[in-house]
């Protein structure tokens, strides 16, 4: 009897251990915020060099409250391969992109089915978003300077891959559509022209007024809104 009742007890406490974290897990789970910048060295953060050239409050709170990791590794130094490479966790040479990037319009290069991060957190029951630069190629009706149609939503973008939300650009400023986009919807037409202006100081590739209504060899669409 006594046998028995040891083993009813132990069946009970591990019924009560192993289901709790269980609960608990399907009650709340994690924030997962993915902060992923161009052109930021590991001295850019005050918190990480004494002799950093600005204050990083916000980051360094990231620092001193949480896990600093000091050895990373990207898959690439340029946009389009690395953020493929973090959404769906492979090199972008298995692809057909070997070298360089892409442009703003066109399809996209993470192909039709393949599971990103995105996806596969909304199979566990996350919301997911993306704010910023998406770069890795979506698809507008028409082609530039010819049949555009701003107002159909645009086709494989990042709420084709996963995303619940997106606002943000297509691309790098030098590759064009030159607009805000939110969701698969344009907030602005791009209906205007514009390139790199050669006779601003610093010399970027920042795209600023003023723009031009004719399409000329090396100039990309932006919208009248886009500063």
């Amino acid at each position: 009897m006594k046998s028995i009742l040891k083993i009813t007890i132990l069946i009970s406490v591990f019924s009560l251990v192993s289901c709790k974290p269980e609960k608990l897990s399907e009650e709340k789970k994690p924030n997962i915020v993915i902060i992923y910048t161009d052109d930021q060295g590991y001295g850019d953060v005050s918190a990480l060099n004494p002799e950093a050239k600005f204050s990083t409050p916000n980051m360094d709170r990231l620092v001193n409250e949480g896990i600093t990791f000091t050895d990373g590794h990207s898959s690439d130094a340029v946009c389009t391969p690395s953020r493929y490479s973090l959404l769906t966790g492979r090199y972008s040479w298995r692809t057909s992109l070997k070298k360089g990037v892409l442009r703003a319009d066109g399809p996209c290069l993470i192909e039709d089915g393949r599971v990103t991060i995105a996806s596969l957190l909304k199979e566990k029951g996350y919301k997911t978003a993306m704010i910023g630069k998406w770069h890795l190629q979506m698809e507008f009706e028409g082609k530039r300077g010819e049949g555009r149609d701003w107002s159909k939503p645009f086709t494989d973008g990042p709420i084709e891959k996963g995303f619940d939300y997106f606002f943000g650009v297509p691309a790098s400023m030098n590759y064009g559509v030159l607009t805000y986009l939110e969701n698969d919807k344009v907030l602005d037409p791009p209906i205007l022209f514009t390139k790199k202006k050669m006779d601003i100081t610093p010399r970027t590739y920042r795209m600023t007024p003023p723009y031009q209504e004719e399409i000329a060899k090396g100039y990309v669409e932006v919208a009248p809104s886009f500063n």
